[in-house]
């Protein structure tokens, strides 16, 4: 997935679990006579691009056995998933790479897809509770809520390319289908029955298994840092090679103030505390003012890379901000 943190990823116990968070998806494999050696999936969503909905294709999750790599699964395992989503009218294409994943950056250049927008993934370290600021009530969603949610999402993100416009019936089947997700897991923020903010979080231990390979220099000299300041205060724990990641991805996320979304945030990470969670993530433009809630908490960014890839002709992406929904990662 890069060079910053290599992980082995096991989809489990549902491998097609990860896929059916999207209410299109399919999942194609590469055989070599009876045996599976490699796989990719690809959902088809109705977007914003351009300020017009437009159909689009996402893909993710390309896995190959090892010693069939750099035998051109993986490029094979594309160009059928392409002549999908061509045959179904999307008109683009699109892919998250995370920084330093260079073998999949040169694949997906050679077949047409461009760099559109360098993103970032902002992963909060779950170490401690917090004071969660006074403002309003805190609750889990309910179906009567699910309009109002919806209208608060599509207010935040109105104008960012790749935002799939909500609907109460959107956000009931997201709901339901996705496995580790339910209405618990969608929070909001009230005051005098008005919705402030919403924030939901997605376990990846439900999942997938996330086992450390190796880590990068960066990664080691921030653990030594950390360390070296665990002597003086309470601080996360190290990411050791052999370490199996507890994580969670923060989706939906909608506000109408970042204060609102501070409150939501820091009574999450009391949950994430709870639970077992050590790291928190979520998926943002550099400058989008959602990051400005997580004062207060020790945060490592990491670089994400969306390409694009029209698969129609007279179409292309403009310059408006993007969205890329949690779940994408």
């Amino acid at each position: 997935m890069g060079t910053t943190l290599i992980v082995s990823t096991v989809n489990t116990p549902d491998f097609f679990a990860r896929a059916k968070a999207y209410a299109s998806c399919n999942v194609f494999v590469a055989c070599d006579e009876n045996r599976i050696i490699g796989s990719a999936a690809c959902a088809i969503r109705e977007a914003t691009v351009n300020g017009h909905l437009s159909r689009v294709g996402y893909e993710f999750q390309y896995f190959t056995l090892p010693e069939y790599r750099k035998k051109g699964i993986a490029r094979q395992l594309h160009r059928h998933i392409e002549d999908h989503l061509i045959q179904r009218g999307a008109l683009y294409a699109y892919l998250v790479i995370m920084e330093g994943n260079l073998p999949s950056m040169r694949l997906f250049a050679t077949e047409g897809f461009k760099l559109h927008r360098n993103l970032m993934m902002a992963g909060l370290a779950i170490y401690r509770k917090m004071e969660v600021p006074s403002g309003g009530k805190i609750r889990p969603i309910v179906p009567e809520d699910l309009e109002a949610v919806a209208k608060l999402l599509n207010d935040t993100w109105q104008g960012y390319d790749l935002y799939e416009p909500a609907s109460a019936e959107g956000l009931a089947g997201f709901i339901n289908r996705t496995p580790g997700y339910r209405f618990d897991n969608l929070l909001i923020l009230e005051d005098q029955g008005k919705i402030l903010a919403c924030l939901g979080f997605w376990d990846w231990r439900r999942i997938m298994r996330l086992v450390v390979v190796q880590r990068s220099l960066k990664m080691r000299m921030i653990g030594l840092l950390l360390g070296f300041m665990r002597t003086f205060r309470s601080m996360p724990g190290p990411i050791k090679a052999g370490s199996t990641l507890k994580q969670m991805m923060l989706t939906p996320i909608a506000f109408r103030d970042p204060v609102h979304l501070a409150v939501l945030l820091r009574y999450t990470n009391n949950q994430a505390v709870s639970s077992g969670i050590e790291q928190i993530f979520c998926v943002s433009e550099r400058d989008h003012p959602l990051l400005s809630c997580m004062k207060g908490f020790i945060r490592i960014d990491t670089g994400i890379h969306l390409y694009v890839k029209p698969l129609q002709q007279k179409v292309s992406m403009g310059n408006n901000p993007v969205f890329i929904d949690g779940i994408d990662l």
